[in-house]
């Protein structure tokens, strides 16, 4: 599956949004059938986005957050100004979203999405923290491939077929977001092994984790949204 990367900060003529809080102009908020919380903590909000042929938005507004793609669709997308604009969406797609005030009708196809919204993003960048040599993306970034980064969050691509195998590595507080399903075997660094499936649209967050990995069926796809504000508020946990 081909991925799409992209970084954009006044979506589609969007105007500026106010920062993360509860804006009662929030996504969620306003049009709570479209857009459904399905994890949060202290660092990010995730929602999923359903939405078929027809299916229209009313104007509200987003804080700074990643979108990831599972399917192909076209909007029309409404500014606070009236304008207007056509945009598509591709599966595997990757955005980087902040200053968001739009509506939207969707034209054809399906939407399926998710995005991780940033909550520290609106505060400003974080306190500049270099990478341990020991991060997947450093260790190995053939299955582990960097695809977008920013001041906020640094993205990455999983890509594995069955047999391949990852050396022992580490995670810093990480969205994960699935496309596919694998069955994977996990050995931590006491030896230790356990069996762990992914699945399709499937969203985790993971913290502190250490581990080398094999695949053992199916086909791992997924990207890996790592918040660097979330770094040092989690070492040691």
């Amino acid at each position: 599956m081909k991925s799409y990367v992209g970084l954009v900060s006044l979506f589609l003529l969007g105007g500026a949004a106010n920062a993360i809080g509860q804006d009662a102009r929030d996504a969620v908020a306003l049009d709570p059938d479209h857009h459904h919380v399905i994890l949060e903590n202290d660092h990010v909000r995730i929602f999923e986005v359903l939405a078929a042929t027809g299916d229209t938005s009313p104007m509200h507004t987003h804080p700074p957050l990643v979108l990831v793609s599972l399917d192909k669709a076209r909007f029309r997308i409404t500014a606070p100004d009236g304008s207007t604009s056509i945009f598509d969406l591709n599966p595997g797609q990757v955005l980087w979203l902040e200053n968001v005030e739009h509506s939207w009708e969707l034209l054809a196809g399906q939407v399926h999405l998710f995005a991780v919204e940033i909550k520290a993003a609106p505060r400003g960048a974080p306190a500049a923290t270099a990478p341990s040599e020991r991060e997947a993306v450093v260790v190995d970034p053939t299955h582990h491939n960097v695809v977008l980064e920013n001041d906020h969050v640094r993205v990455f691509e999983a890509l594995a077929a069955p047999g391949d195998t990852s050396p022992t590595h580490t995670h810093p507080p990480t969205a994960i977001i699935s496309l596919a399903a694998a069955r994977m075997r996990m050995t931590l660094p006491d030896g230790s092994t356990s069996i762990f499936d992914l699945h399709p649209a499937q969203a985790l967050w993971i913290e502190n984790v250490e581990h080398s990995w094999e695949v053992l069926s199916g086909l791992v796809h997924g990207f890996g949204v790592e918040v660097k504000a979330a770094r040092g508020a989690t070492a040691g946990r």
